[in-house]
């Protein structure tokens, strides 16, 4: 609830906020962007992940053009930064420098040949989710299987796996909503929040989404919602870290205000 109101009043002075500090990062392009605990914004175009400070600096890049396109980032610990190669079948850990701590892991030459999800938790332990089988695994940081849950979920075909802040996990399906699990991998709640293909944004308590111009919250555990129309068009995401909000536009373009 805390966190709900926090973010409604960040939400009444963006428009008075876009007036006095609008900052875009130089050169930078995305597909989509995350950030750490520290703010430091990570934007993945394609095979190349950017890495840039708060203030959107430019600090450090890595690109591995034979793992092809990057599928999903992982920076809950911005010292262990997991990427996940979904063609390749392959995770890679890099260091807060985006420099490799060890060799890119081959997913299929570990048994796990279906795998379209991947996660990395602040708790050291990797999530993989296989939609072919139904299948969600949970491995330490030396692959050492610790459980493998099926999901027997009626019309579940997620396109996003979500790291949550309390150990647990959530799923997109923007079908059917979003699922959330518990740390050990056992379903908890569905939130039929049907969304477009703009990217989710889930929360230990918020559902946030752009649609449009305006974005749409969900406090999933009081049950309130809001919408607030934007003062801009063409986002496809806006994440916060403290008074700052961070805008990734349709052209690729990012944006601190």
């Amino acid at each position: 609830m805390k966190l709900f109101r926090i973010i409604f009043s960040a939400m009444l002075c963006f428009a008075t906020s876009l007036a006095i500090a609008q900052t875009q990062i130089p050169n930078a392009k995305a597909d989509f962007i995350t950030l750490d605990p520290y703010g430091n914004i990570y934007a993945v175009k394609e095979t190349l992940l950017s890495k840039y400070s708060p203030q959107g600096n430019f600090l450090f890049s890595y690109s591995n053009h034979t793992l092809g396109v990057i599928s999903s980032i992982d920076v809950f610990n911005p010292m262990k930064i997991m990427l996940f190669y979904r063609d390749a079948g392959t995770l890679v850990f890099l260091n807060e420098q985006l420099s490799i701590i060890n060799d890119p892991i081959s997913l299929f030459d570990v048994g796990y040949f279906t795998i379209s999800l991947a996660s990395y938790s602040a708790a050291n332990q990797i999530h993989l989710y296989d939609n072919t089988n139904k299948y969600l695994h949970i491995l330490d940081f030396n692959f050492k299987e610790i459980a493998t849950t099926p999901i027997a979920l009626n019309s579940f075909n997620p396109l996003k796996m979500i790291e949550l802040e309390e150990k647990g996990l959530a799923f997109h399906d923007p079908k059917s909503g979003i699922y959330l699990f518990d740390a050990f991998g056992t379903f908890d709640k569905h939130i039929p929040i049907i969304t477009n293909d703009f990217p989710v944004n889930v929360t230990s308590e918020l559902i946030y989404s752009i649609d449009t111009n305006s974005i749409n919250f969900y406090n999933y555990r009081t049950m309130q919602s809001e919408t607030r129309n934007l003062p801009f068009e063409n986002i496809v995401q806006l994440l916060y870290f403290r008074n700052h909000k961070i805008i990734l536009q349709q052209d690729g373009t990012i944006w601190i205000y």
